[in-house]
């Protein structure tokens, strides 16, 4: 088996690449990953089409189509080494651990098309930390000729064995800086499940059709609740359309969140 990088390119919505962020321990986010992929699968390549952006001694392996994504990077990977498994990662999960891969690799089922983790907020398979066995890698270039380029459609079409998630928040995405930040912040302070108490309005309201509930979260901050939230319940408003308050006074997203607090997102209401 061999382990496959994705370092990617600048990401819009977090404004630069994610493989070249610093983390809090003044690490490089793509040399992090490099590491925790070595202590499992020792053969190592980076998938990326700037060689530069790779550390000494790193092998590489440009997409054979730029643009392609994650199943791009799997369908050069399945030109190069049609016979390997691989170890499918990615630079978005800035809280995965070294035991959150070993067991990925212990639960691995060779019998399966791939092995991977659940969401922990909506239960489907996370596609950038997953094993795909070797007979899965042609199918990679069928749903791209099919003009699907999604790789959670693509890792879903396998049937993949899904395992239970040790550490519930190692596979939680950075997609923005306000992600990046609640990254960080459960990083240095560490995460733990806490019960609030979310009072909705005007069009939250109307979305939830509700006007509040009693959630369960690993959320360090007011912003990761929300984010939480609207990923799972699919909200319509962005972050930086809201305002947020906290057992009733308004506060900054990045307030930490504590068991059962009252947090209220609020909306622009119309002539207010």
């Amino acid at each position: 088996m061999k382990s496959l990088i994705l370092a990617g390119g600048k990401s819009k919505r977090m404004g630069r690449n994610k493989a070249l962020i610093e983390r809090p321990d003044g690490t490089r986010q793509l040399d992090h990953i490099l590491a925790l992929a070595r202590s499992v699968v020792p053969d190592v390549i980076l998938s990326t089409n700037d060689p530069d952006t790779a550390p000494d001694g790193t092998h590489t392996l440009p997409d054979l189509n730029p643009g392609d994504g994650p199943l791009g990077a799997l369908a050069s990977f399945c030109a190069r080494h049609p016979d390997e498994p691989v170890l499918l990662l990615g630079c978005d999960h800035f809280l995965i651990d070294r035991p959150t891969l070993a067991a990925l690799l212990d639960g691995r089922d060779p019998a399966a098309m791939a092995t991977a983790y659940p969401n922990r907020i909506d239960g489907r398979p996370e596609p950038l930390c997953a094993i795909y066995e070797a007979s899965s890698l042609p199918l990679a270039q069928t749903k791209l000729d099919a003009g699907d380029f999604c790789a959670r459609h693509f890792l879903e079409s396998l049937s993949p064995t899904l395992l239970e998630l040790g550490n519930p928040v190692a596979l939680d995405n950075a997609n923005t800086p306000a992600d990046l930040d609640e990254a960080f912040a459960k990083l240095t302070h560490g995460s733990a499940r806490k019960t609030v108490r979310t009072l909705y309005f005007a069009k939250l309201r109307e979305s939830r059709g509700t006007d509040e509930e009693e959630v369960e979260s690993w959320a360090h901050s007011c912003a990761g609740l929300y984010e939480e939230l609207r990923f799972k319940h699919r909200l319509p408003l962005d972050l930086d359309a809201l305002r947020c308050a906290r057992n009733g006074d308004f506060c900054d997203w990045s307030t930490p969140i504590q068991d059962g607090d009252e947090i209220v997102f609020i909306p622009p209401v119309a002539g207010g």
